[in-house]
């Protein structure tokens, strides 16, 4: 248990960095957004409170139609400001990157009783991989993200998983093979 936890932990703080050099450094993702320039007043306007809208409302009788003609958006909108960098928010991601590595790390455990090393850390990256291909891939195809920005944020989960993987196979080890 006590590896489970170091390696997570290890695997966490692994991930926290590689997160802050793909989104914040490179700034690889955000070639891929549009032009939204300031549209704070309009989007405040449109939508009443916090939370996720689809345009066009899919509980409207007229729906097809409506998504037809278009437009057709997904809304996610926070009223109010917030701070990009505030504590919590560099917590819970922190939190989400050492639960999502615990997690692997627990599947690990229970999967790669005798193996080495590297497809240990195969073993990780696939995981990772089939996860992503879930979530990043079915956004682009079920909500018509731009395959573009969800490609980016695929790249960035895959490579992730491999750096978890990279970290975790050190400390989950196979008392058969090592």
């Amino acid at each position: 248990m006590k590896s489970l936890l170091l390696g997570s932990l290890l695997s966490a703080i692994a991930l926290f960095v590689w997160g802050f050099i793909y989104y914040g450094a490179s700034g690889i993702p955000y070639s891929f957004l549009g032009d939204a320039a300031d549209n704070g007043p309009v989007l405040d306007a449109a939508f009443p409170e916090t939370g996720t809208y689809v345009v066009p409302d899919p509980r409207l009788e007229n729906v097809a139609e409506l998504h037809e003609r278009g437009p057709f958006a997904m809304v996610h909108i926070h009223k109010g400001g917030l701070s990009m960098m505030s504590p919590s928010l560099m917590i819970g991601g922190f939190l989400h990157g050492f639960v999502y590595a615990l997690l692997l790390g627990l599947l690990l455990q229970q999967i790669c009783k005798k193996s080495g090393y590297a497809a240990r850390v195969g073993f990780v990256t696939l995981a990772g991989t089939a996860g992503t291909f879930m979530a990043r891939v079915g956004d682009a195809v079920w909500w018509y993200n731009p395959w573009g920005w969800q490609l980016s944020n695929v790249a960035y989960t895959i490579i992730g998983s491999a750096i978890v993987g990279l970290v975790l196979a050190r400390f989950i080890k196979s008392p058969v093979t090592e």
